[in-house]
């Protein structure tokens, strides 16, 4: 008697997997069909079932860089990843040799420098410190640069890098970031740091540039005069919005210097991406956005929640801008 009712309880639990398995499938074609039909799996995230929470993506050469942080007093890192999927795991540290265990939210490579944005800085890693790093080694930065806003995400397009905050009830942001546009009040900023080799770290230590957002941005990227944004809020749908930047709108003042700033409304749209639950840091790369996700994060349920992904997404740019 018992021998039957386990194996009816194994034969409904597999139909109860084969059920969810086809509605996660058939959810993600359903419900986000330009995604399903356009981004392509870049590599599996490491570190999920160790409770590693991801949240920026940049690349070197033909690796891929994640970084993100564990609960508790375990030290934030990067995974390195090759072409295969082999990850590197590589731990942080500050400056001064004690344990980063920050929240790592944005990462972003720019040639002899790699930068983690949080706390309203950026973290600076030698590249090569990085990539030489063996797996469990730890790195420590070698310095910051202090920026005008959260420092929620980063990216670089070679020129510059931009660096941005998120704004949400609950995150308000300083209200001299506020913009009242004709789409109504934008309440968050990224801006932009000229890359310059004669610079200590590699970028200028103040913006040249701002750009007034929507609420919800996870990260910012630009390519060929485009930036696209990863917008999302805990388990609601994710959404890609690709503007052109074109011409200055007004000025920003930073620190009593006035500098360019651009709105990204809807006058500018050219194109958007609903995406599964999550999205957070871009990165572009030649033609093509990548996209990170902590929803499958074991903070994040596991993963379990409908739709959820556990790789680096890669969306080209020609399904994003119309």
């Amino acid at each position: 008697m018992i021998r039957k009712l386990l194996s009816f309880l194994g034969i409904i639990f597999l139909v109860v997997l084969a059920v969810y398995g086809f509605a996660m499938l058939l959810g993600k074609q359903l419900l986000y069909p330009s995604f399903s039909r356009n981004a392509q799996k870049g590599i599996e995230i490491p570190g999920l079932a160790k409770g590693f929470t991801p949240q920026g993506v940049s690349y070197v050469g033909d690796y891929t860089l994640v970084c993100g942080y564990f609960s508790g007093s375990q030290a934030s890192r990067i995974y390195v990843v090759d072409s295969s999927g082999v990850a590197r795991e590589v731990l942080l540290k500050k400056a001064d040799g004690d344990v980063y265990t920050g929240h790592a939210g944005g990462l972003t490579a720019a040639g002899e420098y790699v930068y983690v944005s949080n706390a309203s800085k950026l973290f600076v890693l030698r590249t090569s410190d990085l990539m030489a790093a063996r797996d469990g080694d730890y790195v420590s930065f070698i310095g910051d640069v202090a920026v005008p806003c959260r420092a929620s995400f980063c990216s670089s397009d070679g020129e510059y890098v931009y660096v941005g905050e998120y704004h949400a009830v609950g995150y308000e942001t300083d209200e001299s970031h506020r913009v009242a546009t004709e789409d109504g009040d934008f309440q968050a900023m990224v801006f932009a740091y000229k890359l310059d080799k004669s610079c200590r770290f590699g970028v200028q230590t103040s913006p040249t540039m701002a750009y007034a957002v929507r609420d919800c941005v996870q990260g910012f990227a630009v390519y060929n005069g485009v930036a696209v944004l990863s917008c999302s809020k805990g388990f609601s749908s994710s959404h890609l919005y690709a503007y052109r930047i074109g011409t200055p709108d007004g000025a920003y003042f930073d620190d009593g210097k006035s500098i360019p700033m651009y709105t990204l409304d809807n006058a500018k749209l050219a194109g958007s991406m609903k995406m599964p639950h999550m999205s957070e840091d871009v990165e572009a790369r030649g033609g093509n956005i990548m996209v990170g996700f902590e929803s499958s994060a074991k903070k994040m349920l596991w993963g379990f929640f409908p739709c959820s992904v556990k790789n680096i997404m890669v969306v080209p740019m020609t399904a994003l801008v119309k």
